[in-house]
């Protein structure tokens, strides 16, 4: 709904600015909330300006409703040309002090995920409100797969306030890797070794969920929502977050933007979503439940080895990070689990261990939990029959605390973990899809192949900047 004042109506003060209303309670829009402040276009030669006088200026505000949901309001100011420009440079002057606030962006789309509508949303939705904010943008369309990794790779992020992903976490993962191992290898550090102190992005990003799997947007704003993400990059507040770095075959192999890392059954369902390409959007529908349904569930024996996270580890200080975890693995009381039966070994960066209720689970509260603590949860699966990881599975999806309380589910807090897979239940030939999913490691929807079998993942603190006022 547009708001029709006049000028004089409105009051400027320090920190907010005041609307009183003919009728109802006046609106107060704090300074950080608004967006920005505009004239209008010439209406001169519209038929409309003929019989409605056309405002002079137009306010932009940020609305915050429900499940962290925000949305753009409009305000529009008739009066004196003269006042309306007065207020307008006032206005735009006030958000000018504000630091925080990016004034250029670089923004990388992806143009073929989720909907495959990122360059229409950009275009209609996104492109309106960086302009009311006065943020100019320097646009990148990837054009094929992994051409987003060299338009990254080639780009100078000094010369701009920060980065935007259109897109969803495969698109996130692919700039997340190239940044921060830029960024190690720009430091001259030894990033292979899981107990180095890794350097920190200085560039904040921010996500702008178009994908399929947005799983990150939902941590750092709330929800699912391109308005909601597009306002808290506005805004320009930043909060550092952990990454999960895996490492295989003496190397780092991928970081982890907090989604989910996964072996056994999520990273085949993944693999067989990816080969059913030609379902389109149907087949992250359709494959799951094909592989739930109907499809025999693999099994392995595997050594894993968890390094717990200490208790009353809340900090925002990582510098003993790395001293910590060398010390963690040269003690005693790191717990080896020779597991057979095993269906799925799965670690996620949302602290769903403390934050998940009976409730729907606050995904914000969740992401502040876990970006505090130097871990997060692992859960070992065990197999058990079908009707009952059904039902685990489909209570996952609202992720209650009774998703997590089963007999064959094993939840822990870790700040380091790793796996040893030992055999298979069934040996497949060499060259087989059987053997080539073996291999395979889920990161955040996206697959990486793994050496021998073997991997181990560990947090570092505090190493990815991003846009989100939570």
């Amino acid at each position: 709904m547009v708001l029709k004042v006049d000028v004089k109506s409105i009051v400027l003060e320090a920190d907010e600015l005041k609307i009183r209303k003919d009728k109802g309670k006046p609106v107060n829009i704090k300074i950080c909330d608004l967006i920005g402040c505009q004239s209008c276009d010439e209406q001169s030669n519209s038929l409309s300006s003929l019989f409605v006088t056309p405002p002079n200026i137009v306010i932009r505000y940020i609305a915050k409703g429900q499940n962290y949901k925000w949305t753009a309001e409009t305000v529009e100011v008739m009066g004196s040309k003269e006042e309306c420009e007065a207020l307008k440079n006032e206005i735009n002057k006030k958000l000018g002090q504000e630091k925080e606030r990016p004034k250029k962006l670089a923004v990388f789309i992806n143009p073929i995920g989720g909907s495959q509508n990122s360059v229409s949303v950009y275009s209609k939705v996104i492109t309106p409100l960086f302009k009311a904010a006065n943020i100019s943008c320097d646009v990148m369309v990837s054009e094929r797969p992994k051409h987003m990794i060299d338009l990254v790779s080639g780009f100078d992020t000094a010369s701009v306030d920060g980065l935007v992903v259109v897109g969803g976490d495969g698109t996130l993962l692919e700039i997340l890797n190239c940044l921060l191992t830029r960024v190690q290898k720009e430091a001259g550090l030894d990033y292979d070794q899981p107990t180095c102190k890794l350097k920190p992005l200085e560039v904040p990003i921010g996500i702008i969920p178009t994908g399929t799997g947005n799983g990150a947007a939902s941590g750092l704003y709330g929800n699912k929502d391109v308005v909601t993400a597009v306002l808290h990059i506005i805004k320009g507040q930043t909060n550092y977050n952990n990454a999960q770095a895996i490492y295989s075959g003496g190397k780092l192999v991928s970081f982890s933007g907090g989604v989910c890392v996964a072996y056994g059954l999520f990273s085949d369902i993944i693999y067989h979503t990816d080969r059913n390409r030609w379902l389109k959007r149907a087949r992250y529908v359709v494959v799951p439940i094909n592989v739930l349904l109907f499809k025999r569930q693999r099994q392995f024996t595997a050594k894993v080895t968890l390094f717990p996270m200490e208790q009353n580890t809340d900090s925002k200080d990582g510098d003993t990070e790395a001293a910590g975890r060398e010390e963690a693995a040269a003690t005693e009381g790191i717990e080896a689990e020779f597991s057979s039966n095993l269906i799925g070994v799965a670690s996620f960066g949302i602290d769903f261990l403390s934050a998940a209720t009976d409730s729907k689970l606050d995904f914000v509260k969740a992401a502040q939990s876990g970006r505090q603590k130097d871990g997060f949860c692992l859960f070992i699966n065990k197999h058990t029959s079908r009707t009952k990881f059904l039902t685990h599975f489909f209570q996952l999806m609202t992720l209650s605390r009774s998703a997590f309380e089963k007999d064959f589910l094993s939840t822990h807090s870790v700040h380091g973990y790793k796996v040893k897979v030992l055999s298979h239940d069934e040996s497949p030939q060499a060259n087989s899809e059987e053997a080539e999913i073996n291999k395979m490691l889920d990161v955040d929807g996206e697959l990486i192949e793994i050496v021998d079998e073997e991997y181990e993942v560990w947090n570092h603190m505090s190493i990815i900047k991003f846009y989100t006022c939570w």
